[in-house]
């Protein structure tokens, strides 16, 4: 998969990119699916540049998609390794400053999720329709990153996993993940997971 970064600015070279792979799929299954994501620097530089960070430095890689909302999203952002995790929460400097949303939220959108004002560090999630079109309307930390461009039917297809699994509020693993890693789960092998994630140049395109 790939989740590109793209700055706006009028040069004419292309700006740095990131590709994400194998978003949908379990250990159980070794099933991986691709998608791409267009990240907008001028939509939200901060939380692009946070973004591609946490990319770059491998925080994304083997996380577990512990909250999955049917029709409202699909929420991310706990290292696989607790240790990794708490060097990216720890520090006033980690709390990114509030960016207005800039662009109104669609089906595959990519947001900062926090709780509250400048809470932003490395949670994260794909909005889905027809509910979480109507974030980023007045909530700080929720700002437009950029859209899911290609590879939509992966982030579908975690939805339709979790909802064949049975599980309920798994949202509630976030606290034992940030303690404890993956482990934390243990008891949800049904839970997809992003497999690895990389940074790639792209062209410049319009969200």
């Amino acid at each position: 998969a790939r989740l590109v970064r793209h700055d706006g600015r009028a040069a004419a070279s292309p700006t740095a990119g990131q590709k994400l792979e194998g978003i949908a799929g379990t250990p159980s299954s070794s099933i991986f699916r691709p998608f791409t994501i267009l990240l907008n620097a001028s939509l939200a530089p901060l939380g692009v540049r946070r973004v591609s960070k946490l990319v770059r430095t491998g925080f994304l890689d083997g996380q577990i998609l512990y909250r999955v909302i049917p029709g409202f999203l699909v929420q991310f952002g706990v290292a696989a390794d607790p240790t990794v995790h708490a060097r990216w929460q720890r520090g006033e400097k980690r709390r990114l400053k509030d960016e207005p949303n800039r662009m109104p939220f669609r089906h595959g959108t990519l947001s900062f999720a926090g709780a509250g004002t400048d809470s932003r560090t490395s949670h994260l999630f794909v909005a889905l329709a027809p509910n979480g079109v109507r974030l980023g309307r007045g909530t700080p930390h929720e700002a437009t990153l950029g859209h899911v461009v290609s590879g939509m039917e992966t982030w579908e297809r975690v939805v339709a996993n979790y909802q064949k699994s049975g599980y309920k509020d798994t949202g509630t693993l976030q606290g034992p993940l940030v303690q404890r890693g993956n482990a934390a789960a243990a008891a949800y092998p049904l839970l997809d997971r992003i497999r690895a994630c990389h940074m790639e140049v792209a062209p410049r395109r319009r969200l």
